[in-house]
């Protein structure tokens, strides 16, 4: 998909602490000479006052002429894979382009389990230990191995995260747990962040999964979830399989869908669904069920009345403590971000932006947000990423 747009793309392999091998994509440089760019990239780069000091004319692997470039690493969110960055059919929405363009080097994390993350060096993914990792993991593994392999390539100090949906909870919890890894992050952009979303839109189903979380197993097993999706996804004709997740997401979340356009939801939708596993579906609703950005519940309550009959209490993510500075971009029609307790959680943001119209998905492909997002995160990264990472600087 990148290599369509005309964009270098390489494939790494990271290796987690507990032996998963995730797939992490790079975009080295960006596609264009300085003097000779697309019409629209170059516009909306000049509109914006962006500086280029450190793009590579000479394409030469990710180096700058004068030092290391600055790193951007890109995360997606539930049932997401890398693609979801990539598929914006206008040129001055896709941001890992634009940023590529502006001189950064750009990264793609994956979580473990997804299309591009299927692999453990003793499980395979027909096993169901292989599926038995919740957001606990990615906060303690994925995210810090990986933004530890990206800096060792690339000799920078630090790195800018922008996360989308569960990753930006990631990011909250593993910013929160490991102290270090605030050093290595000089700036982290929060798209339509999530830590304790109140529950679904639907109150029938949200009553049964507050009732009971753990009654999600028995519906759909130990492994990975929803993968019938993409059955329907491969014999619908695409104008149908469209609109059944259209009605899927409105009666689940209330979401209308109208900030996108139907040519840019027939593309995008198709690259919506990857692998999870059932427990990080669960654990979002234990989440959802306690009303608090806490750890798996190993131990949940038989009584749904009850949530420490068992005498255990899950730790909470301790996510005042976090010290990298956190920017937050949430939408104003978002059923999923409760922002006044989103801000309880967290240390004061050095921006908190609402996008009143916008809903969860708008913040990757809605018509305008090169409009109502782009400029501040590129003034953001102007501000903290380029002078750290380059000079080598961290988060005091």
């Amino acid at each position: 998909m990148v290599r369509y747009w005309g964009y270098p793309v390489e494939e790494h392999v990271v290796k987690t602490g507990d032996d998963y091998l995730l797939g992490v994509q790079r975009i080295p440089h960006g596609r264009y000479s300085v003097h000779s760019s697309s019409p629209a990239v170059e516009s909306f780069l000049k509109q914006h006052s962006i500086d280029r000091k450190y793009r590579d004319d000479d394409k030469s692997n990710g180096k700058a002429k004068d030092g290391i470039k600055p790193v951007v690493l890109l995360y997606h969110g539930f049932l997401m894979c890398s693609e979801v960055w990539v598929c914006n059919l206008k040129e001055e929405r896709r941001l890992p382009f634009l940023l590529a363009e502006a001189g950064y080097d750009v990264w793609f994390g994956n979580a473990r389990g997804n299309k591009y993350s299927m692999k453990h060096l003793k499980y395979k993914p027909a096993d169901t230990s292989f599926w038995e990792f919740s957001m606990d993991e990615f906060a303690m593994y994925d995210l810090p191995d990986t933004i530890d392999y990206i800096l060792d390539v690339t000799g920078a100090k630090s790195l800018a995260y922008i996360g989308f949906s569960q990753g930006t909870a990631q990011a909250f919890a593993a910013l929160s747990i490991q102290p270090k890894l605030n050093n290595k992050v000089n700036l982290f952009v929060a798209l339509a962040p999530a830590t304790s979303p109140k529950g679904l839109q639907n109150p029938i189903v949200d009553a049964f999964v507050k009732a009971s979380p753990q009654v999600i197993y028995l519906f759909l097993g130990r492994s990975a979830a929803l993968s019938i999706t993409l059955f329907w996804q491969a014999v619908l004709y695409p104008p149908i399989y469209t609109k059944m997740l259209d009605r899927c997401m409105n009666f689940l979340f209330g979401w209308h869908s109208q900030n996108m356009s139907e040519s840019q939801k027939a593309v995008s939708y198709y690259h919506l669904y990857s692998y999870a596993s059932v427990k990080s579906l669960v654990h979002w609703f234990q989440i959802i069920r306690a009303g608090n950005f806490q750890m798996y519940n190993e131990f949940p309550s038989r009584n749904p009345f009850r949530n420490n009959a068992t005498g255990h209490i899950p730790h909470s993510f301790p996510t005042t403590q976090i010290k990298a500075p956190i920017a937050v971009f949430y939408g104003g029609s978002d059923s999923l971000v409760d922002i006044d307790v989103l801000l309880k959680q967290l240390p004061k943001p050095v921006l908190c932006k609402e996008v009143k119209e916008y809903e969860h998905l708008d913040f990757l492909w809605g018509s305008k947000v090169h409009e109502y997002v782009y400029p501040e995160l590129f003034d953001l990264l102007a501000k903290y990423s380029v002078d750290q990472s380059v000079h080598g600087k961290t988060v005091q």
